[in-house]
């Protein structure tokens, strides 16, 4: 881990995502970007006449798809160029330009929805099954279920154009976080007594540290930077807020949870009941705590000690090539096919491996239908970004298996699912590292880790979804989210989810701020997908390795899917239910299995 990031263009060519496998430079990107100039204009002149015939409504559809296709091409290069380096003036001014197209283009497709739901549905069940219309109709299943909730072609289109400005918000906490902030940062001493920068890449990695000073030191230093920012962090996360809300409210929805919840046919009760299981499991979260506590032999135990190992791993620092190589053999369940086409991406530079000054932090896999299902790293060695590689591997593979599989308008699988095919790949990771290991203290040290995931995916995701539901219903009572209230509320939670393992004295205070530093908070209702995920993941790749017949076949299947059924039957495909509390509860119960056999370890 360098004491500092590098400069973009000291990372060498072989660790950085083939960009140009998409545009070999921008001039073809601007080539490209000149033929969306009159997308407007082509798309308006069918204004009106969708009514006309199943032939004309199939010419409609095909141009908007086509124009779609084209700018979500152009807007993946465009923001994997500025998320290379956040403060380059020229990227984030490209990714600009693409937004206000996009902007543009959707508002001029607005006529779309009201003129299709205009159509007597007697009149639309009936072209559905033409010719022309019958690939189309699961797709256009979507847009009717809306007829309830759309509005006036006028309106639509006035709708259509506040995309650009709601896009300021997340932009906004984008740059603040991972350009702003990061530059004042401080520098601490690391157990080797060398003056390191704290960065947003290097965080994590520092808070697993065993010298308790550094661990403290990381903390304290950037929360304290942290809690400079809450005022414009509030302010930024309320009008998000704001946003959400007007838009369920002139959609006709009763709250933002239940539009949100909408488009992937999931009921609030699925919702409601995820939040409910962990409350009623958060007893074995707390002995986890109280476990940690005692292992670690601390008189108190603060929120700097959460992410430290309790027994230090034996291998701490992974090359690239060795996260590569344990990701591939992990996921060998899957079948050749699989690993092969993982491989085949390792190898065309799907990943950007390694943090750089100005990188967007964290991680994610993006892309679109032609391009490369890339992924956006920040790799620093740890197990836990061996495991974020896994991660973002799972979207990657699930994006490939989907484009290829699906036409253009059924590739793009629901989010409700979006986190299922990446968890897998991380049970089955767990699983290759466990079968390897004969040592009590390494099975103790992953067994450890394993309940790290289930406390930050399943337990601290669910704390994160119950915040963000307390802070929609404080706005939609009218009433305002200042720094005071954010802050409060979420230290409440913290104590709550967290318990009496901790002393919850000045030196934790600074945790009430955390939810200023969230992301996923923009992205309207995420969140629990990771925790409803999780659990997916749990039972799936527990079928998988235990040799249940078809398992792997349902769950390659899935993979291909898409859009091509409702998500939560896509799952049901592969022997999961998310309608019932099932398989959260199943989860949460191998979370307690995995600590009774943590607990049986050490004392050996």
């Amino acid at each position: 881990m360098p004491d500092e990031p590098k400069n973009r263009e000291e990372i060498a060519p072989e660790a950085k995502w083939n960009v140009e496998a998409l545009y070999d430079s921008d001039a073809d990107w601007e080539e490209d970007f000149s033929k969306t100039a009159f997308f407007r204009e082509s798309i308006e002149k069918w204004s009106g006449r969708l009514d006309e015939s199943p032939e004309t409504f199939k010419t409609v559809v095909e141009e908007m798809l086509s124009q779609h296709r084209l700018l979500e091409k152009l807007f993946v290069y465009a923001n994997m160029k500025k998320d290379e380096d956040l403060g380059n003036s020229k990227y984030s001014g490209i990714a600009s330009r693409i937004m206000s197209r996009l902007v543009e283009v959707n508002a001029a497709h607005s006529f779309f929805t009201p003129e299709l739901l205009a159509i007597p549905e007697d009149t639309m069940n009936s072209w559905q099954e033409t010719t022309e219309l019958k690939p189309y109709r699961t797709w256009l299943q979507d847009t009717l279920r809306y007829r309830s909730h759309t509005l006036s072609r006028k309106e639509e289109k006035l709708l259509a154009k506040t995309g650009e400005i709601v896009s300021g918000f997340s932009s906004a906490f984008g740059k603040l976080s991972n350009v702003d902030m990061p530059a004042r940062y401080p520098k601490i001493r690391n157990e080797n007594g060398k003056s390191v920068k704290i960065t947003n890449g290097n965080f994590s990695a520092l808070l697993q540290k065993k010298d308790r000073r550094v661990r403290k030191d990381t903390f304290i230093g950037f929360y304290n930077e942290v809690k400079g920012n809450v005022a414009t962090k509030a302010a930024l996360l309320e009008g998000q807020v704001k946003s959400n809300i007007f838009r369920a409210r002139t959609r006709k929805f009763n709250s933002a949870l239940e539009a949100s919840l909408f488009k992937d046919r999931v009921n609030i009760s699925v919702y409601d009941s995820l939040i409910k299981s962990v409350h009623d499991n958060l007893p074995v979260l707390h002995r986890y705590f109280q476990l940690r506590k005692d292992v670690l032999g601390l008189d108190s135990a603060h929120m700097y000690d959460v992410n430290v190992p309790i027994v230090p791993e034996s291998k701490a620092d992974y090359n690239w090539d060795e996260a590569v190589d344990l990701t591939l053999e992990a996921v060998a369940p899957l079948g050749s096919e699989y690993v092969d086409a993982l491989t085949q991406g390792f190898k065309n530079r799907w990943v950007d491996r390694y943090e750089n000054k100005g990188k967007r932090s964290g991680a994610y896999s993006g892309g679109s239908y032609d391009s490369y299902p890339y992924i956006l790293h920040n790799f620093n060695g740890t197990l836990q970004s061996v495991f974020t590689l896994a991660h973002e591997a799972g979207h990657s593979m699930h994006s490939l298996n989907s484009r290829k599989s699906q036409p253009y308008h059924m590739s793009d699988y629901k989010i409700i699912v979006a986190e299922v095919a990446s968890t897998t790949n991380e049970m089955l990771l767990i699983d290759l590292l466990l079968r390897r290991m004969n040592d009590d203290r390494d099975i103790a040290y992953l067994l450890d880790y394993l309940l790290g995931k289930f406390r930050s995916t399943l337990m601290r995701q669910t704390m994160f979804a119950e915040f963000e539901k307390l802070i929609h219903e404080q706005v939609e009572s009218d009433n305002p989210l200042t720094p005071d209230y954010l802050s409060s509320t979420y230290y409440d939670l913290v104590k709550l989810y967290h318990g009496d393992s901790f002393t919850w004295s000045n030196e934790d205070d600074p945790i009430a701020a955390e939810w200023s530093r969230i992301p996923h908070l923009y992205y309207n209702f995420y969140v629990y997908k990771y925790a409803t995920g999780l659990s997916a993941a749990v039972d799936i790749s527990s079928m998988i390795l235990s040799g249940e017949p078809g398992a792997v076949d349902d769950y390659i299947e899935f993979l291909k899917s898409g859009s091509s059924k409702p998500p939560l039957e896509l799952l049901k495909g592969t022997g999961v239910d998310l309608t019932t509390p099932e398989p959260v509860n199943y989860a949460l119960s191998k979370m307690e299995d995995t600590l009774k056999e943590l607990e049986e370890v050490l004392q050996r």
